[in-house]
């Protein structure tokens, strides 16, 4: 099936990130599972295989991969690169085999593994955390540490926050990072400031950026990390690629 072809054809056009590299990455090499869910429940499942970020075969399977991306939709829905809402981070799914689990960042968020961190007094600060490129768009946490104790939830913008919310009274810090380099702080790959330098941005002060690097390296939030679901290294670049798929003109392949 000639599924790159008519691509841009059938599906409305995602605008190419500004921020794209012209060139895509090279360590984007690999297969990418899909499971698309329709309306009816019907899921057809397809993979596409990239070579050095570009794409070289996109076809349908007639049995599922032994893992996928299940979005709701059809086969030819662009990967969105706008700021993912909450549902539609909660409604996409990671399979393995065939058990459903939920997209990081989603089941960070909802770990009770990091409800063992031990307080620690006047541990308190605001976070904006954002995490690009994602299989999503886009997306977006409010984090908020009070006595080093973590309560967060995933937003489209961040709001002042209201009185008696936790740590309102805490300071700012926003950090950026692309979503591959959050797996890999996850599973130990990489460290947290390495995951941050490496495309990623920070917005506070240098104090604040301390105290968060302090609290990661926590020996129990450590700990939830490495027990965290260990998502295929080809998702994690997925969300950088996938916009380019026909942008410059119809690649017809599987024909």
């Amino acid at each position: 099936m000639g599924l790159i072809a008519r691509y841009r054809e059938q599906e409305p056009a995602t605008p190419v990130a500004a921020a794209a590299p012209p060139v895509p990455p090279g360590y984007a090499t690999g297969v990418v599972h899909h499971d698309a869910v329709a309306d009816d429940g019907t899921v057809t499942h397809h993979h596409q295989r990239f070579e050095s970020g570009r794409l070289v075969e996109w076809e349908v399977d007639d049995d599922p991969g032994p893992w996928a991306l299940v979005r709701p939709g059809g086969v030819l829905l662009p990967c969105p690169v706008d700021v993912a809402p909450a549902d539609r981070s909660e409604s996409t799914h990671l399979r393995i085999g065939d058990r459903l689990h939920p997209l990081p960042m989603v089941d960070d968020l909802t770990d009770p593994g990091f409800a063992g961190v031990e307080q620690v007094p006047d541990a308190d600060l605001r976070l904006r955390f954002e995490l690009t490129a994602t299989p999503t768009g886009t997306q977006r946490a409010d984090i908020r540490y009070e006595r080093s104790l973590r309560t967060g939830w995933l937003v489209e913008d961040w709001d002042d926050p209201e009185p008696g919310s936790p740590a309102a009274h805490a300071p700012d810090l926003a950090v950026s990072m692309t979503y591959r380099n959050y797996l890999r702080m996850r599973t130990g790959g990489i460290s947290a400031l390495e995951a941050i330098a490496d495309g990623g941005s920070v917005d506070g002060r240098w104090t604040l950026m301390l105290l968060l690097h302090g609290l990661v390296q926590d020996p129990v939030y450590v700990a939830t990390y490495r027990a965290a679901l260990v998502v295929p290294e080809e998702l994690g670049w997925w969300g950088e690629v996938a916009p380019w798929i026909g942008a410059d003109g119809p690649v017809p392949v599987g024909e």
